[in-house]
């Protein structure tokens, strides 16, 4: 979220240029929220989100060497901290453009 397109893509090529194999495990943000949301959390850092996906799916796209192996919406491990969390993940939208881990996987 905090990287471009391309920051992304060069990360993972030199992930896959120094191990036969591996599993990336990164954080993304939906597109949507990335140009309509202000995190206050990082509001006088002066850092903006800059790049965002629906699915790690996507990644495959501009990253070839991995394969997606499962998006985890962030509402899911929530539930634990918050279970307020256990009915918002009912709600699709919401579960649909929270943060999500992406597992992918290379050899």
């Amino acid at each position: 979220m905090y990287l471009s397109e391309q920051d992304v893509k060069q990360i993972l090529s030199i992930i896959s240029r120094r191990f036969e194999r591996a599993e990336v495990i990164m954080e993304v943000m939906n597109p949507w929220v990335v140009k309509n949301v202000k995190e206050k959390s990082i509001e006088k850092t002066k850092v903006k989100f800059t790049w965002g996906i629906k699915s790690g799916k996507e990644l495959q796209r501009i990253s070839p060497d991995y394969t997606w192996v499962r998006d985890v919406s962030l509402v899911d491990g929530m539930k634990i901290i918050m279970p307020v969390y256990y009915l918002f993940g009912w709600i699709p939208v919401v579960k649909n453009i929270s943060n999500k881990l992406v597992v992918l996987s290379k050899g």
